[in-house]
């Protein structure tokens, strides 16, 4: 018995060559490799373009290298997201990225409205810091209000 042929058939009986149902056959018996997927355009087609995942994500969902997809996104023709408008560097506190726009954030406006008010009323810097968490006023990331936070935010602001 060949390593091609399933277990279930009986040894003694000859088998017709089916050519297509090998790869089939193997892929039942034998994982196959995830990176194998790059070599068919429409499945990278259909996560590059259509469900907009990174060449970076498509390399850590497949197994390959960043590059491998890249080379594999030229091989197929597939335009690449390079020319796009993507902001560079983080967004400040109060504002958001929208449509490759800048735009005010309403709650994180409160929240400077907020510490401009505390500011004027004489707290200080660490004083802010801690009403800001009292009250669960979130930072950008989620985090505790520090007093140098507060201070960055009041000096651009």
């Amino acid at each position: 018995m060949s390593v091609f042929e399933p277990a279930l058939s009986p040894p003694d009986q000859p088998r017709a060559n089916t050519g297509a149902t090998i790869p089939a056959l193997i892929e039942a018996v034998v994982p196959l490799p995830r990176v194998l997927s790059l070599r068919g355009k429409d499945v990278l087609e259909r996560l590059y373009t259509r469900e907009h995942i990174s060449a970076r994500e498509i390399s850590r969902l497949v197994g390959a290298s960043r590059s491998g997809v890249l080379k594999a996104l030229d091989r197929f023709s597939i335009p690449r997201e390079r020319d796009r408008a993507t902001r560079i560097g983080p967004v400040p506190f109060g504002f958001e990225y929208l449509n490759h726009q800048v735009v005010k954030n309403d709650a994180e406006q409160a929240a400077i409205r907020m510490m401009r008010q505390y500011r004027a009323g004489g707290l200080s810097l660490r004083a802010i810091a801690g009403a800001l968490n009292l009250k669960l006023v979130p930072t950008k990331q989620n985090g505790l209000w520090q007093a140098n936070t507060v201070r960055g935010i009041l000096a651009r602001a």
